[in-house]
């Protein structure tokens, strides 16, 4: 039985050989992977929401408010405005810490990743909550005397346990009594914003001085996203009919990582079948390998 875009056997070892990995790549005329499942800044398609989700954060630092939160569904773009957020701000007039948090980090691992960010000597053996608290808060003041200030960028906070929250709570009310001496940046899924809405958490929900919310692309956007990301990386002319183009929308539900495996796929599919453009057939093809 013939396969579709087989390619042929070889004489030699009578094997089929595959297309290297990423052949699609240069099949179209890219420079790289516009779907490639990383972080990649340059290809941050800036949609009113996401925009409004980073200046929200850049006016919460601006302000020096103690605490901006961005909440929104896994694979909405969260750690993608983060990271760009990580390159605005620059020394010696901000000093900036990325924390990324993992399932059953404790209150001083918290305040541990705090501080070796900011490169301090960690104490020896066991420290308490208090005396980490107290070596972060000392250099937090030397900092605003160096007219340097702290943002703390805190990323998977849904993660964090309640402890923790208050902690970050406490870090956030270092101050003078003219002003907040940190900013914190919360990136979590929904469920942060609807696990603060409880009243255990009133005293850090109402230190929250700027909140955005993210949301999934609509059909159009998921177009325009779609069609940015390839001239990104290189590709001027059309590859996804329109019709493709719904389907992505359909098939992903706008979760930017969800049209990001699923654009790739329909790629690789149509590579193997020698295809001039995607079309819808190839992509519901591809979605049910998702």
């Amino acid at each position: 039985m013939d396969l579709i875009g087989a390619s042929p056997v070889s004489p030699e070892t009578g094997i089929v050989p595959f297309a290297p990995a990423g052949d699609f790549v240069s099949q179209f005329g890219l420079r790289e992977n516009p779907f490639a499942d990383s972080v990649h800044p340059a290809f941050f398609f800036r949609t009113d929401n996401h925009a409004e989700a980073y200046r929200s954060m850049m006016l919460a630092v601006d302000f020096r408010a103690s605490l901006g939160m961005v909440t929104g569904p896994s694979g909405t773009g969260k750690t993608l405005v983060s990271q760009l957020l990580l390159q605005h701000f620059e020394e010696p007039k901000h000093r900036v810490v990325l924390v990324l948090v993992t399932p059953g980090l404790s209150k001083t691992g918290l305040l541990r990743e705090i501080l070796s960010e900011l490169n301090l000597a960690l104490p020896v053996g066991i420290a308490r909550v208090q005396d980490l608290v107290k070596l972060l808060s000392n250099h937090i003041i030397e900092m605003h005397q160096q007219d340097q200030r702290l943002v703390i960028i805190v990323d998977e906070c849904h993660l964090l346990s309640s402890d923790c929250l208050h902690v970050i709570r406490t870090i956030s009310n270092i101050e003078t009594p003219q002003e907040k001496l940190v900013t914190c940046l919360l990136f979590g899924e929904t469920r942060l914003a609807e696990r603060l809405e409880h009243s255990s958490y009133a005293s850090l929900s109402n230190r929250i001085y700027m909140r955005s919310g993210l949301r999934p692309l609509t059909a159009t956007e998921v177009a325009q996203y779609v069609k940015f990301r390839l001239m990104t990386a290189g590709r001027l002319d059309e590859l996804f009919t329109d019709s493709a183009l719904a389907v992505l929308h359909e098939c992903s539900g706008g979760i930017c990582r969800s049209v990001n495996k699923l654009a790739m796929l329909s790629l690789i599919g149509a590579s193997d079948r020698r295809a001039a453009l995607v079309d819808e057939p190839l992509v519901r093809a591809a979605a049910q390998r998702m």
